[in-house]
């Protein structure tokens, strides 16, 4: 889509022209020899800088500036004129450069006139986002021109490194300490258990992890609705990436089959148990013992939120190994079955770390290439060659 049909363009084009690319100009009016050649000034633009390269570049060709490409290992550059000097912009393999004319081996220069230019770019997409990509997103958001990045790598790894301390916690050894008056006189001493603090620091992390797997579900979630047949124009993409996990989960699973019930009420439990208490401050629901009620006679004594009557324990240490083992059971049995069963496809797909798209033409090519496990296979295998090739800019 060219900026002429995106609405807000004009406007953003005037407002650019007037402000922080007012000093931008097209090479081509420059008056002096094209031909001559000049050393140029190198500037590596860090992500903090421009997180998003594609901005600038629209912003560039809103004011009427070219940009050019693919060629190999440069997805695109655009040629400008800032303040008499030749500039080049261009998105290379290993990052966004800047390239600025040295005049009379002044280098000084060059990085001067460098950092003012990232400077106006960076003001510029503010322009780009209010004018023109904010109006346009509510439509395009309908018309599944839209793609969800996958994100399952480091979601994984989030959760097997907190798992790993749950099920494996650092060896802590008791520790004596001594009791001593500020005079030096020996009160006596105490022990701190080295094995407690492991209990704790093993809870502390099943926390952790419920959170990192409920969040790698909610993803997959996401990743996986173009395979369950979801049309983004009658169903708000934008919505479903808001609601909770529960709420997901109904609407990319079947709640009336067995096995998809099955585990969402197993979920649930430990969602209910591990997660939630500790994400409303602590407050447990039928579990353990947050709230201690007052029993005459008797004193206060912990009991859990949902039922006063059917539930009544006291509450020493959150969890045990027993706990630990069975919230990651149920995980690694739910994972099988999604990869072997219930969503073999879009587990493959998302395993193989592809980004995944909610367009028309994508939705179709899915329907056909799921027909058959070979099918799928070499579709699989043909978007991971293509994805090499953006990657690594082999155009």
């Amino acid at each position: 889509m060219t900026s002429a049909r995106l609405i807000g363009s004009e406007e953003a084009a005037g407002r650019l022209r007037a402000t922080s690319l007012r000093e931008f100009f097209d090479p081509r009016t420059d008056r002096n020899d094209q031909s001559r050649r000049y050393r140029r000034y190198r500037r590596a633009i860090s992500r903090d800088e421009i997180a998003l390269p594609a901005l600038v570049r629209y912003a560039l060709e809103l004011i009427g500036l070219r940009s050019s490409g693919p060629k190999e290992k440069v997805a695109w550059w655009v040629n400008f004129l800032y303040q008499g000097l030749q500039c080049e912009l261009a998105l290379e393999k290993f990052g966004l450069r800047m390239y600025v004319e040295i005049v009379d081996n002044d280098e000084e220069q060059a990085t001067e006139v460098a950092n003012k230019i990232v400077k106006k770019l960076r003001s510029s997409m503010r322009s780009v986002e209010g004018l023109v990509l904010t109006p346009a997103a509510a439509e395009l958001f309908r018309n599944g021109k839209a793609t969800v990045v996958n994100q399952h790598m480091s979601l994984r790894r989030t959760y097997e490194y907190f798992r790993g301390r749950a099920s494996n916690p650092f060896v802590i050894e008791d520790e004596v300490i001594h009791l001593v008056t500020p005079e030096g006189i020996e009160l006596g001493m105490t022990i701190e258990s080295g094995k407690g603090q492991m209990q704790l620091n093993s809870f502390r992390d099943l926390v952790a992890s419920v959170n990192a797997y409920i969040s790698l579900l909610e993803h997959h979630m996401v990743l996986t609705l173009p395979f369950e047949g979801f049309d983004p124009s009658k169903h708000s993409l934008e919505k479903f990436i808001g609601v909770r996990w529960g709420d997901k989960y109904g609407q990319v699973f079947d709640l009336t089959r067995k096995n998809d019930k099955r585990y969402y009420d197993r979920l649930v439990e430990v969602v209910e148990r591990w997660r939630n208490t500790y994400s409303h401050g602590g407050f447990e629901k039928g579990h353990g013992s947050t709230v201690y009620l007052h029993y005459e006679g008797v004193g206060a004594i912990p009991v859990g939120l949902s039922s006063a009557t059917e539930r009544v324990g006291t509450f020493f240490m959150p969890a045990i190994d027993e706990d630990i083992n069975h919230v990651f059971e149920l995980f690694d049995e739910f994972d099988a079955w999604l990869n072997d069963e219930r969503m073999c496809f879009a587990m493959e797909w998302i395993d193989a770390g592809l980004d995944v798209r909610f367009d028309p033409d994508f939705r179709a090519e899915l329907v056909e290439a799921m027909e058959s496990p070979e099918r799928f296979a070499s579709y699989l295998e043909y978007n991971e060659y293509r994805a090499d090739l953006h990657v690594n800019m082999d155009f």
